[in-house]
C-alpha cells in the first residue's frame, strides 16, 4: 500500500468528507498539514486518527485539498477505474449519431482538474489544477490504454491554471498530430480546429439546448448572437428556419460557421454570417426583426470580484435585446460563468425585463446533457445556466 503523508482535520470537520462527500477540503477544516509540494497525494484523517480519503493538496488555496478516493488504493487504479466507470456511463446516453461528447468531467466523475473531451478519433484533455498536472504521465497512459484514440491533445489554458501556479499549455500528447477533426453530433457534421476553437473545440455542454432550438425553428428567422462556428444556427437551419442570422467578433469562428453550413448542404443563402461585436450589431438595430433570438456569450465573471460588472453586462445585454424583439418572439438566453448561480442569473433577466416593461415567460430552463453529469454533493460543478423566453 502506498504510503503517503497525513494530513490531520480539525475535531468535527471530517463531517464535509465522510457524510457530505464534498471533494473539497478547505484549508480552515485542516488541524496538521504537513510539508507538501504543489498538488502532492497525501491521506487525510480525522482528529480521532480515522482515514477519511486520498487527496492532492495545494498549500497556498483556500480550497487545499480535492478528493481522488474514499480508500488508500493506488491512485493508478483509482484513475484507470474511474476512466472506465465515466466510459460506461457514456455509453448508455449517448446516440449513435453523436460521436463528441465529454468523457470525464473533473469533479462529477471522481477526477477534480481534469476535463476530457472525445472528438471523433481525437481525444481533448484540459488540465487546470497542480495535483492533476502532477498525475498528468498516469492520465495520458490510461486514457491512450483503454481509448485508443488516434490523438490526444492537451489544451490548457484556462484562467483557473493561473491561480494553482501553472503556466498555460497546449500540445500533442501523443498519436497523430492534426488540427481539424470532422465529428458529428446529433448527425449534424462539425469541423473543429483544436488549436483556434474555444474550449476544446466545441461547446459541447449546450447539446440538448442546440436540440431545442431545432424543435422551435420551423418557419422562424432566427438570430444566433455569439454564434462561434454556428452550432444553434445549423440546428436551426435543420429545423427548417426560414432564414438564420450568426454575429460573433472572431473572423476565425465565423470561417467555420460558413464551412460547417456547407458541410451539412444547408442553403447558404438561408444563413448569413457577419463578424461583428454583439453589443456593436445590436446597438445599431433600430428593432429586431427576428422571431427567435440565440444569445449564449462568453463568460462575464471569470472570478468572483466580476460578479457585479458582469451582472451589469447580463442586464445590459438582455435589456437591450428585450427592448427590441417584437411581440410573440422567442429568445434563449443563457450564461456559462461559474460566478453568476442560476438565482442570480434568473434575478439579472428579471431586472433586464422589468427595465422595459415586456411580458415575458418562462418556457424552459437549462438541460443538462448527459455527458456533462453534477455530482450531487458538488452543486458547485453547476455553471451552464440558460431560460427559453416568450416575449409578449
Amino acid at each position: 500500500m502506498q504510503k503517503l503523508a497525513k494530513v490531520i482535520l480539525k475535531p468535527g470537520k471530517e463531517k464535509s468528507v465522510v457524510l457530505n462527500r464534498h471533494p473539497w477540503i478547505f484549508s480552515g477544516a485542516i488541524d496538521t498539514f504537513p510539508d507538501l509540494a504543489l498538488g502532492e497525494l497525501a491521506d487525510v484523517y480525522s482528529s480521532k486518527n480515522e482515514f477519511l480519503a486520498r487527496a492532492y493538496f495545494h498549500p497556498e488555496n483556500s480550497i487545499a485539498g480535492r478528493v481522488m478516493s474514499y480508500t488508500q488504493e493506488d491512485i493508478s487504479d483509482v484513475i484507470e477505474n474511474k476512466l472506465k466507470q465515466a466510459a460506461a456511463l457514456r455509453a448508455g446516453c449517448i446516440g449513435i449519431d453523436t460521436n463528441c461528447y465529454r468523457v470525464i468531467n473533473s469533479e462529477a466523475d471522481g477526477l477534480p482538474g481534469l476535463i476530457v473531451d472525445k472528438y471523433n478519433d481525437v481525444y481533448v484533455c484540459q488540465i487546470n489544477t497542480a495535483g492533476m498536472d502532477r498525475l498528468k504521465n498516469i492520465v495520458v497512459e490510461k486514457i491512450t490504454a483503454l481509448f485508443h484514440p488516434r490523438s490526444l491533445f492537451e489544451k490548457s489554458i484556462s484562467s483557473a491554471r493561473l491561480q494553482e501556479g501553472l503556466e498555460p499549455f497546449q500540445g500533442f500528447l501523443m498519436g497523430e498530430e492534426v488540427d481539424e477533426v470532422l465529428v458529428e453530433e446529433n448527425g449534424i457534421q462539425f469541423l473543429v480546429s483544436l488549436t483556434e476553437g474555444q474550449k476544446t473545440g466545441l461547446f459541447l455542454d449546450h447539446r440538448e439546448m442546440r436540440k431545442l432550438i431545432g424543435q422551435y425553428s420551423k418557419d422562424k428567422k432566427v438570430l444566433n448572437c455569439f454564434a462561434y462556428t454556428g452550432g444553434f444556427s445549423l440546428y436551426a437551419l435543420r429545423g427548417g428556419a426560414s432564414s438564420v442570422t450568426s454575429i460573433d467578433i472572431s473572423e476565425s469562428a465565423c470561417t467555420y460557421a460558413h464551412k460547417n453550413t456547407h458541410l451539412n448542404q444547408f442553403p447558404s443563402d438561408q444563413h448569413t454570417v457577419i463578424a461583428s461585436d454583439v453589443f456593436d450589431y445590436l446597438s445599431e438595430q433600430e428593432e429586431l426583426d427576428f422571431d427567435l433570438v440565440i444569445i449564449d456569450p462568453p463568460a462575464f465573471a471569470k472570478k468572483r470580484k466580476d460578479i457585479e460588472p458582469a451582472s451589469q453586462a447580463y442586464r445590459r445585454l438582455n435589456s437591450m435585446v428585450f427592448s427590441k424583439l417584437k411581440k410573440g418572439s422567442f429568445l434563449l438566453t443563457s450564461s456559462c460563468s461559474y460566478f453568476i448561480d442560476k438565482q442570480l442569473f434568473q434575478q439579472i433577466i428579471f431586472q433586464a425585463g422589468s427595465e422595459v416593461q415586456r411580458d415575458i415567460r418562462i418556457l424552459q430552463h437549462h438541460i443538462l446533457s448527459a455527458d456533462h453529469p453534477l455530482s450531487l454533493y458538488h452543486p458547485e460543478g453547476e455553471y451552464l445556466k440558460s431560460l427559453l423566453l416568450y416575449i409578449s
